[in-house]
């Protein structure tokens, strides 16, 4: 994960950092994928986008740059496939895995509006009502408590991605990584039909 090394309050950040530091620890030579947020995890939403118009999650407005699934397959193949025919082992290496855009509730709240063509609204920062509903409701407490955190650092410090880290992937994947309005418009779609 993007910032696993500094959100180490976010138990999920915390476990994917001390496999890294085990890796590092036995020098093993791999290649370390950090993805940012899913934009995919918002597929999930259909319901309270669509039946509530609110765009739930507590994201704040320090920006993150969410990456697309897809560029994460995509990716992981090539360094699979770069490390297998490799003739000799490659070093170890870490790369960030993030989206195009610094997203914030707002912004997404916008792109939602723009590609279902009605007010979707940003449903706030409240932490705690995020906690107990909606991801309280259908997730045990511990993983609601975890997203609680994350959520919270995202408000506070954002995981907006340096312009290198961008270029790296796209390089990396031949095409720019795919944009957050690229996917509410293809799930828009499938949503509406």
């Amino acid at each position: 994960m993007i910032h696993s090394d500094v959100f180490t309050d976010v138990p999920h950040f915390t476990g994917k950092f001390a496999v890294e530091r085990m890796i590092e620890d036995f020098d093993l030579p791999v290649t370390i994928l950090r993805p940012s947020y899913f934009i995919q995890n918002d597929t999930s939403l259909k319901d309270v986008v669509l039946g509530q118009c609110i765009y739930p999650q507590p994201i704040g407005s320090k920006g993150v740059s969410m990456v697309d699934a897809r560029d994460v397959g995509e990716a992981a193949a090539l360094f699979l496939l770069k490390r297998e025919n490799a003739a000799e082992p490659l070093p170890r290496e870490t790369i960030e895995l993030v989206g195009p855009d610094a997203l914030t509730g707002e912004a997404i709240a916008g792109i939602w509006s723009e590609v279902l063509g009605r007010q979707i609204r940003y449903g706030g920062d409240n932490l705690a009502a995020f906690e107990k509903k909606p991801f309280g409701s259908f997730a045990p407490r511990w993983m609601a408590r975890d997203m609680r955190l994350m959520m919270s650092r995202y408000q506070q410090h954002g995981t907006v991605a340096k312009p290198e880290a961008v270029a790296r992937l796209t390089d990396i994947l031949g095409h720019a990584p795919r944009s957050y309005r690229d996917f509410a418009a293809e799930t828009a779609k499938q949503w509406q039909s």
